[in-house]
């Protein structure tokens, strides 16, 4: 019964653990952590949130920002990143985060392709196609996004409002370095979109987690009441769908 008792706590310890992030960015009217140990670097524009909150959420509009992230995980060590992204404009490609080199499995970043007929390719690059993940969602202005990329050393998977988009195996990824940027790729700065709620994680977090997290953080229900009746109000959560779509489209203006 111990025996039980002990592996049943420390199950828990790591689950626990597991969705602590090592380092965060809520945007609540500044560019600290968390913690208040670092900063991006920058004149930032605030905006509301998700849940509507003033000066909760930070606007990028072809303007980036950069953070001395200690905590990055490094070369091929487990890793999570997530955020939440809203789009407000679709026509160019949006580079939401990523850190590293521009060099062959050097780089780990999030890229949202320019949408064409309601579809966009999501990218989490690596740099050079055989170690980028690709895949094809719809995409629309102004809905709130929540993004997780994960990586265990071997399977690198692709999430959004806590399903899985996709997954590959076999990608290794050396991604170093303590520099981590929004709205950048390499020298190139491409976005329109508030960002909110960046969290780095130095595992990488499960299926359920990811879920969790996103169940957790995602904007509360509304409830409306009419006389004799309760009836919920609920903002259409996107439509999030897998693509079989596996060719890697060239990533432009990246050089």
């Amino acid at each position: 019964m111990k025996k039980i008792l002990l592996t049943l706590m420390f199950v828990s310890f790591l689950n626990t653990n597991a969705q602590n992030p090592v380092q965060e960015f809520n945007f609540n009217g500044n560019l600290n952590s968390a913690d208040n140990s670092i900063s991006f670097l920058g004149a930032p524009v605030f905006v509301n949130d998700r849940m509507g909150s003033p000066k909760s959420a930070l606007r990028l509009t072809n303007k980036s920002y950069q953070a001395v992230v200690g905590d990055l995980p490094q070369e091929n060590k487990p890793k999570t990143i997530s955020v939440w992204v809203k789009f407000n404009a679709i026509n160019t490609a949006n580079y939401i985060l990523g850190y590293g080199t521009a060099a062959n499995g050097q780089y780990f970043g999030l890229i949202q392709q320019p949408a064409a007929s309601g579809s966009s390719d999501l990218s989490l690059v690596g740099w050079g196609d055989a170690n980028n993940v690709v895949v094809s969602v719809p995409l629309a202005k102004d809905i709130w996004y929540f993004y997780s990329v994960t990586y265990d050393g071997n399977v690198s998977k692709i999430y959004r409002n806590g399903e899985l988009l996709k997954s590959v195996e076999g990608i290794q990824r050396s991604a170093k370095g303590y520099i981590l940027n929004i709205g950048k790729l390499n020298t190139s700065t491409s976005i329109n979109a508030d960002i909110d709620d960046i969290r780095l994680y130095s595992v990488a977090m499960t299926d359920e987690q990811v879920r969790e997290a996103y169940n957790s953080s995602k904007a509360a229900t509304a409830i409306t009441v009419s006389p004799g009746a309760v009836k919920p109000v609920k903002a259409s959560d996107p439509v999030v769908a897998s693509s079989s779509n596996e060719i890697n489209k060239a990533i432009k203006n990246i050089e």
